[in-house]
């Protein structure tokens, strides 16, 4: 007997104190109050559970004393009708054993309270709260999966929800991503000269004031009760939203001006893209298994670069002239144009399952349109970095060595500084003191040459129309999670979402032994060239 009051005490302490404490706010409105009343109930509780009392329904009986202590601490203040507000513990039928009034009343309406105030508590508290009350976690089970004690655990989560005491007294349901913003990353194309994109989403109140007006229309009233921020200080929240162009104002009213897709969007965009990307992998084995020769003897490599080289580089390209022909007037790299004149893409992505063939290859680059660097930056097989990249300063000194047939014994002291960066990297000198890159080089006529010998394969209208599909999946896909200030930008987010087609064709092509992998990826420069033309 004594062992079953005990473990029913640890029942009681474990899964329904935090709970009590939010029944009894509901109904006192007061957070002093409701601490009293809770362990007022607490006491009762226990006290019964000392002398032997053995409930047949633990839970239906704990929330009989509850409503009991209640009612006569009701009596007691005289204040019944007014600190009760909305619908009271009676309307709900206490719970059995299989079941928990935790099913019923805080998914009602103390969840809601729950999900604004997360948005403004850090991150370890709001962690402990959302295992224990939106993923219903026992807090056993929370304390093992954060590597601390029990008794830890359940001091950060009273200590986590003292902190929830302020703006309790809103009901308005957060939207369903709101009180985990953390879990929104996001992802710029194209230079931001003023920063502004950036500097907006460094902090969780104007990531959740996107996330809320992420496909509805809201007004600034709303998106104050809605976070339970002052309309001033939300004012300033949103001015500056639209002033980074990430919101835009119709009316009264304020919608996101960028896209983000939560995990559905992300999964529906994933399979669409994954669905017949052999086929697409396939055929680029093909093209430069036929072609690798031709496209050698184009001069676009040294000898002491093998086909490898050649290929790390192309497979990601060739996906781009895929994307870059899908049936819309928006390049590729023509981002979208913002009302302050700077033109860039923003993306938020909820995070998601999503496999690792399905993550970024990137692009970045450097130089003009003589001389210029691009590296495909490869989000996997710990090649993200690799080498470096160049500098425009040393992109120049390459482009003009090679343009002219100068040596390293000519080179000036700054000049001889610059070539410290790319010596045994980018490049080396043979004997003589003449560049040798040690990445493709290729000139806009020479890319022109491959292109033919891509269009001539006897597959590449399949190829094409395998792209066609994909573009028009995703179509349906991004219309579906989006509205329709976002459908001006479309073509070019379809676009941005095909790129991830790269990794794709990287990991079947790794698998099957096309690509190989580096020794050292810190040594490495695959996926990295450099286009050189004629300047006039």
């Amino acid at each position: 007997m004594q062992e079953t009051g005990n473990s029913l005490i640890r029942e009681f302490t474990e899964k329904y104190m935090e709970t009590l404490f939010y029944f009894c706010l509901k109904k006192t409105g007061n957070p002093a109050d409701a601490e009293d009343l809770t362990q007022d109930i607490a006491l009762n509780i226990l006290h019964a559970l000392r002398k032997g009392t053995v409930p047949v329904s633990f839970s239906g009986w704990v929330w009989q004393i509850a409503r009991n202590r209640y009612a006569l601490w009701a009596d007691k203040k005289h204040k019944h009708t007014q600190t009760v507000t909305g619908s009271d513990v009676y309307d709900y039928d206490i719970a059995d054993e299989n079941g928990d009034i935790l099913d019923e009343m805080m998914r009602a309406e103390q969840l809601a309270l729950l999900r604004r105030e997360l948005a403004f508590i850090k991150q370890d508290y709001r962690q402990i709260l959302v295992a224990y009350y939106i993923e219903n976690k026992r807090i056993a089970e929370i304390a093992e999966n954060l590597s601390i004690s029990l008794s830890a655990a359940q001091q950060r989560l009273h200590r986590a929800r003292k902190i929830l005491k302020e703006g309790m007294d809103m009901a308005r349901e957060f939207g369903k991503l709101s009180y985990k913003p953390e879990n929104i990353s996001f992802v710029a194309s194209g230079p931001q000269p003023t920063g502004l994109p950036w500097r907006a989403v460094q902090r969780m109140v104007p990531v959740n004031i996107l996330i809320y007006a992420s496909n509805n229309p809201v007004t600034l009233e709303e998106l104050s009760m809605e976070l339970g921020i002052a309309l001033p200080y939300m004012e300033e929240e949103v001015q500056m939203l639209c002033q980074a162009t990430l919101l835009e104002k119709q009316g009264d009213k304020y919608i996101t001006n960028i896209f983000i897709l939560d995990k559905d969007c992300r999964l529906a965009v994933y399979n669409a893209l994954r669905s017949n990307a052999k086929v697409r992998s396939q055929f680029i084995q093909e093209f430069l298994t036929d072609e690798i020769q031709a496209i050698r003897d184009l001069g676009i490599a040294g000898a002491h670069l093998d086909d490898n080289h050649i290929r790390w580089w192309l497979v990601p390209y060739i996906i781009d002239h895929l994307v870059s022909s899908a049936p819309t007037d928006e390049n590729l790299f023509a981002r979208p144009k913002r009302a302050n004149g700077e033109a860039w893409g923003f993306i938020g992505y909820e995070v998601a399952d999503i496999p690792p063939d399905g993550s970024v290859i990137g692009k970045n680059g450097v130089g003009d349109n003589f001389s210029h660097f691009y590296a495909y930056k490869i989000n996997d097989y710990e090649m993200w970095n690799q080498v470096g990249e160049m500098t425009w300063e040393s992109v120049m000194l390459v482009g003009e060595c090679l343009r002219n047939n100068r040596r390293i014994t000519d080179f000036s002291n700054s000049e001889k500084r610059l070539w410290l960066e790319i010596d045994g990297k980018f490049a080396h000198a043979d004997a003589e003191g003449r560049i040798i890159p040690d990445i493709p080089v290729v000139s806009n006529k020479q890319l022109e040459q491959i292109f033919t010998l891509l269009r001539n394969h006897k597959n590449y209208d399949t190829f094409m129309q395998n792209g066609l599909d994909v573009y028009q999946k995703l179509e349906g896909i991004l219309k579906k999670y989006s509205h329709a200030v976002l459908h001006r930008q479309l073509g070019y987010h379809i676009k941005m979402e095909m790129c991830y087609m790269r990794m794709m064709a990287v990991h079947d092509l790794v698998d099957n032994g096309f690509l190989r992998l580096p020794a050292d990826p810190n040594k490495s420069t695959l996926g990295m060239y450099f286009i050189l033309n004629e300047a006039k």
